[in-house]
């Protein structure tokens, strides 16, 4: 009789597969293979190292007779996304929906919640909530008196500088300053369009704060500061460097306030605030709930987890913070915020940089893509990235689009810029006949 050998037999390990949708996702796919995941991709650029990282789809702009390809989904964990999708409700909705007929969980912040979460008056009222300091903010078709108006909130008629920003757009589009001599307080949400807000204008530099989020704490993993300014707005998104140190009271703020919007929504994973600092203080105006730009300047610099994507989707998929945050928290008292005990792995300061810097390229003039991909940049980041979001050599970039992102690396934020104005130079003068922003 033959000898039953099946007890004996190692059960075959086979990669997880996870689907990621947005706009831009190269990034969260980058992410999510260094945490071990195959990356089935849709989004709306398909640039060259994308399609080499993952199975990518196109996602197209309009959504109503889309529907998800079904030899890409067989033996998929879950699906999540990237931004711009919390501004793209009826997208989220539509994915959602289409995911759900293939039985495909959303690693996520539901199409529901996402609404909730994204108003800007829930920021504003959680910061109210922790004794915090809330901006103005008012959505078309409803303005409150001062008469009627909770304490919680400010007088319109007190604040001078505005900002209109839209419902749905994403990275700074189409966001704009108004005075508020243009307006008086009962004619504020009649100048608005149904798809646009005003939001209490903050004079300072962009500041965000990434968290991990479970349904039992929340842990901080860093600061990073966003550079502003492209060919469709002066506060439209450039990149970002870091991670930077805040004062203690502005952290202590910060981790209050993730804590406050993580009990009251149960949102697990990556949760980005962002804020402008402002002196001595820190005005939030944005809560990101997934993985956000800033986050591979994180992971790519020492002392981060190097794959949030990774922590983000086990965080859904038990609803339990990852074992190697198990001892980390987000201070909501008196203490500092307590960094996760898997953020100094050994060797780790051998490996990647200290500081880093990401600048988005734009296109000055409509103009062919040549081919970025070939080694034309010097540089001294043996293992970091120098150049991502490669476009299709031939594919037609339209002005004012994004080309391409450029990254520098250092022992100080100061180094990294510097490599990154290098890296520019270098690409501006290997291209000599491309306008670029």
């Amino acid at each position: 009789m033959p000898n039953d050998d099946s007890k004996n037999v190692v059960p075959m390990q086979t990669t997880p597969k996870i689907l990621i949708a947005g706009g831009s996702v190269r990034a969260a796919t980058d992410s999510a293979q260094r945490g071990g995941w195959q990356v089935i991709a849709y989004d709306q650029y398909g640039d060259l190292d994308l399609q080499e990282l993952s199975i990518w789809q196109s996602l197209p702009a309009e959504t109503e007779n889309w529907s998800l390809d079904p030899t890409h989904v067989e033996h998929v964990q879950g699906w999540t996304y990237t931004g711009p999708f919390e501004n793209w409700p009826a997208d989220a909705v539509k994915f959602f929906e289409q995911a759900d007929k293939c039985s495909i969980p959303l690693l996520g912040v539901t199409p529901q919640l996402l609404k909730r979460i994204r108003d800007p008056r829930f920021l504003q009222e959680t910061i109210a909530s922790i004794n915090g300091k809330p901006l103005a903010v008012i959505l078309p078709g409803h303005t409150a008196t001062s008469a009627s108006r909770p304490a919680t909130q400010v007088d319109p008629s007190q604040i001078q500088e505005w900002i209109r920003k839209p419902l749905h757009s994403g990275g700074g589009f189409n966001v704009r300053e108004v005075s508020q001599a243009n307006f008086t307080e009962e004619s504020f949400h009649l100048s608005l369009d149904e798809l646009e807000y005003l939001q209490e204008k903050v004079h300072g530099v962009p500041q965000s704060c990434i968290f991990m989020a479970s349904s039992s704490r929340v842990a901080r993993i860093g600061w990073t500061e966003g550079l502003i300014g492209t060919p469709w707005g002066k506060y439209g998104y450039r990149g970002s460097a870091g991670p930077i140190t805040v004062p203690p009271a502005i952290d202590e703020l910060a981790c209050s306030l993730a804590n406050a919007i993580v009990k009251a929504t149960g949102l697990s994973g990556i949760l980005g605030i962002d804020g402008i600092r402002c002196e001595e203080s820190w005005r939030p105006i944005e809560i990101n709930p997934r993985y956000t730009a800033s986050c591979e300047i994180l992971e790519g610099t020492v002392g981060h987890p190097p794959s949030l994507m990774d922590l983000h989707l086990k965080a859904w998929q038990s609803e339990l913070m990852p074992p190697c945050f198990k001892n980390a928290s987000a201070s909501s008292g008196g203490k500092t915020a307590e960094k996760s005990s898997c953020q100094s792995a050994s060797g780790d300061h051998l490996q990647r940089p200290h500081f880093g810097c990401k600048q988005i390229v734009y296109a000055g003039e409509t103009f062919l893509a040549p081919d970025l991909s070939a080694l034309w940049l010097k540089s001294d980041s043996h293992r970091s990235p120098v150049i991502a979001d490669i476009p299709i050599p031939g594919s037609l970039i339209s002005s004012g689009h994004p080309v391409c992102t450029l990254f520098g690396w250092g022992s100080s934020i100061a180094d990294a810029r510097r490599q990154c104005s290098e890296h520019w130079s270098q690409l501006t003068t290997h291209f000599p006949a491309l306008k670029l922003d």
